[in-house]
This record gives structure tokens, C-alpha cells and sequence, in this order.
């Protein structure tokens, strides 16, 4: 299945014999495109983004958008979803990157954050960055594990932060959004420098691990995946 973008978005491709080798070609090309540099002029909305499962092919999609400042909500939509493909470790996109243009459509922030990485990808290709390609808008990747890399646990304390590098490259970093509890892999998506990504992480996240988006877009998913919307 082939979905069609603008021409200054990449067709990402989801064949129907799976070919991992042309699907990390896409990941490839999607890296090559990857800003790494701030590109908003202000920061009055975010989004985030989640999608939760059922069952093999079944899915809800869901999405938040709230105030940067004090994170009251603005908006919230949640769908039902299928996907096509399976799980396969380092190809999330694949499988969510569908649901989520879905949701997002018609839905306008400054910055979109997801629960999953950007740059700290083998590939420095994951989801976080493929979505904020073809949206062409700054995004940021906030997941509770890694994928490549490697980081120093930082301190206790909430702030604390300490680098992902994969080799010699720095590729995200391991950050301590609450005090006492398991660290979070922040890296960037598309048009965010790694500090502006760090930064909106730890501003947006309130009491639990995860930013307050992130968090919200999970529970709407979470619950619509439950209620069967």
C-alpha cells in the first residue's frame, strides 16, 4: 500500500510482502532530511501523539493538544485505526505512522511529541522523526527505553540528564523528568536542537514520567481502545 504526499513528502511504503531492506532505504532517506535545528517562531501550543492496541490490526489513534504555558487542553480526538503491519523491532513507523497523520489531520500545534524516538534510531530514523518530516513540523521523541546507544544513569534528582551516544555521535539523552523514578530517552524528531527537545520535556512533563501530551494522548487512546469508539 502506497500513501501519497505532497511532493516534498516521501511515500512511505508498507508492501505487501514485507521487505525490511526497502523499508531501512526509506528510514535512510528520511535521516538525510532530518533538521536539527529549532525551526518555531513560538511556543503557545503542543501536541501529542499515541496510539493503542486491541488486537492484531486494530487500533485507536489519539491526539491532545494543550497550552504550552499552564498545559490546559485545547483539544482531543481520538479514531479507530487498523494497521497493516506487525510489530518489528526498529520499524514502529510502519505500523503507527498511518493512524497518527490520521489524527493529526486538521490538527495544528508548534511542536508534536511522541511516545517513541527520533534520531536515537539505528537508522536515526524513528518515528518521531518520520512523522515530523512528512508533517514538516518540529518534533520531539520521548520513550521509556532505548533502542541503540548508550547513556550514563543520571542523578536521582528531577532535571538530571546525561548523554545517548552511539559511538562518538550524540543521539538523544537519558533524563530524570521525575525525582526517584526511571529515566526517559529524549531525542530529537525533525526541527528541534537536542536542548530545545530536552527542554520542552522536562517543561511539559507534571507528575507523572511522561510530558503531560504524551501522557494525556496515551489515557484517550488507552480508554477509546476500551470503550471500542
Amino acid at each position: 500500500m502506497r500513501l501519497s504526499y505532497t511532493d516534498k513528502m516521501l511515500p512511505i511504503l508498507s508492501p505487501p510482502k514485507l521487505d525490511l531492506n526497502e523499508l531501512a532505504r526509506t528510514q535512510e532517506k528520511i535521516a538525510k532530511l532530518v533538521v536539527q535545528k529549532d525551526g518555531f517562531k513560538k511556543l503557545e501550543a503542543i501536541a501529542g501523539c499515541d496510539i493503542s492496541f486491541a488486537e492484531k490490526d486494530k487500533a485507536c489513534a489519539a491526539c491532545v493538544v494543550l497550552s504550552y504555558g499552564d498545559l490546559e487542553l485545547l483539544k482531543k480526538r481520538v479514531i479507530k485505526v487498523k494497521v497493516s503491519l506487525p510489530y518489528i523491532p526498529t520499524f514502529l513507523a510502519f505500523r503507527e505512522l498511518e493512524g497518527m497523520l490520521r489524527v493529526l489531520r486538521g490538527v495544528e500545534a508548534d511542536v508534536y511529541v511522541v511516545g517513541a524516538h527520533g534520531v536515537a534510531h539505528p537508522r536515526r530514523a524513528g518515528l518521531a522523526s518520520h512523522l515530523g518530516v512528512l508533517l514538516d513540523r518540529p518534533t520531539l521523541g520521548v520513550a521509556k527505553s532505548k533502542l541503540v546507544g548508550d547513556a550514563k544513569e543520571p542523578a536521582a534528582n528531577r532535571g538530571s540528564l546525561s548523554l545517548l551516544k552511539d559511538g562518538e555521535e550524540v543521539i538523544g539523552a537519558a533524563v530524570r523528568t521525575k525525582g526517584g523514578s526511571r529515566p526517559v530517552f529524549v531525542s530529537v524528531g525533525h526541527k528541534l536542537e537536542l536542548k530545545t527537545a530536552i527542554r520542552i520535556a522536562l517543561e511539559t512533563t507534571k507528575s507523572h514520567l511522561l510530558p503531560e501530551p504524551l501522557q494525556l494522548a496515551h489515557e484517550l487512546a488507552t480508554r477509546g481502545m476500551r470503550e471500542k469508539i
